[in-house]
């Protein structure tokens, strides 16, 4: 029999065949990544064309409400602000009309700046650019 050099006969000792290591292929792991990107992108555009057209579809929707807001409110202007209606409201509160119209004149001239919006004053005259005088554009004249 033969002396082995192993105390307990090599009952815990692993089985001295080769074992691959799990290694980590790289190029495999990227591919794998890419392809799974590639995937996904169309399912998440897809997804923000979605949210991004129902946005829309609320802004178009709080438009339409807020034009027809708008035209109720014109029409309700309309109507309060009509000669018949003025007239009807006037006689209602006991107002009548003038009998003898008093005409004030007044002599004073309003203020220096005039008060008014800009968009009904008058456009200012445009002023013409001055001209140099002849000898100045002889001199300034090259031939060349």
């Amino acid at each position: 029999m033969a002396a082995i050099n192993h105390p307990l006969g090599g009952a815990r000792r692993p089985i001295g065949l080769p074992l691959p290591s799990p290694r980590v292929n790289w190029a495999v792991a990227a591919a794998l990544a890419f392809l799974l990107f590639a995937a996904l992108l169309p399912v998440v555009q897809n997804s923000f064309v979605t949210s991004r057209g129902f946005d829309i579809q609320a802004s178009q929707r709080e438009q339409a409400q807020l034009r027809s807001q708008i035209a109720l409110l014109e029409a309700d202007v309309a109507r309060l602000t009509s000669q018949s209606r003025i007239e009807r409201r006037a006689q209602e509160i006991g107002m009548v009309p003038a009998a003898d119209p008093i005409y004030v004149t007044v002599q004073e001239p309003g203020p220096a700046p005039a008060k008014l919006p800009a968009e009904y004053l008058p456009d200012p005259a445009p002023t013409p650019a001055p001209q140099d005088s002849w000898w100045k554009s002889l001199l300034s004249w090259r031939p060349w």
